[in-house]
């Protein structure tokens, strides 16, 4: 694995001391902005990790590294291969794209305190288990992730 300048799961570490140390301290009118920071940051960790293990494996076809190092197609395609190492943390990855991209883009609603509190719970299972499934990953669970992708797409999208 490559050496890194910043440590992916420090984003998780920020989002806990935030809703741990700092919480009480921001104004009522910041408490949904600290909300959803603290559960983009969480997802944030949890991706950016999962996708650096992802492009460790010495993956041979250089569009597929492409996509996953460089394209928005890299957060499905992290997720669908988790899902096929382990199906339950690969559908927490998915819970918690859907509760970060509610965080980051739903500005009609309110984030409620209980969605918090799930995505904490379960980025908290995630990282728990992240090295036993990250060391699990082969360059095949890829390639499957990414033709299901693309199945998926097809089907849903035929001229796409």
């Amino acid at each position: 694995m490559t050496s890194r300048i910043f440590e992916p799961k420090t984003f998780y570490d920020l989002a806990i001391y935030i809703k741990d140390k700092l919480f009480q301290l921001f104004p009522q009118e910041l408490k949904q902005a600290t909300d959803r920071t603290c559960v983009s940051r969480a997802y944030y960790a949890i991706f950016l990790l999962f996708r650096d293990a992802l492009l460790a494996l010495p993956i041979r076809d250089g569009e597929l590294r492409n996509r996953i190092k460089y394209t928005n197609d890299a957060h499905a395609i992290v997720a669908e291969t988790i899902k096929i190492v382990d199906f339950n943390i690969g559908n927490y990855i998915v819970n918690l794209r859907r509760l970060r991209n509610q965080a980051d883009y739903e500005t009609n609603i309110t984030f409620p305190p209980s969605e918090v509190a799930y995505a904490f719970k379960i980025a908290n299972e995630i990282i728990s288990k992240m090295t036993i499934i990250a060391s699990k990953i082969k360059e095949s669970d890829i390639i499957l992730a990414w033709n299901e992708i693309q199945r998926r797409r097809l089907k849903k999208y035929p001229f796409y």
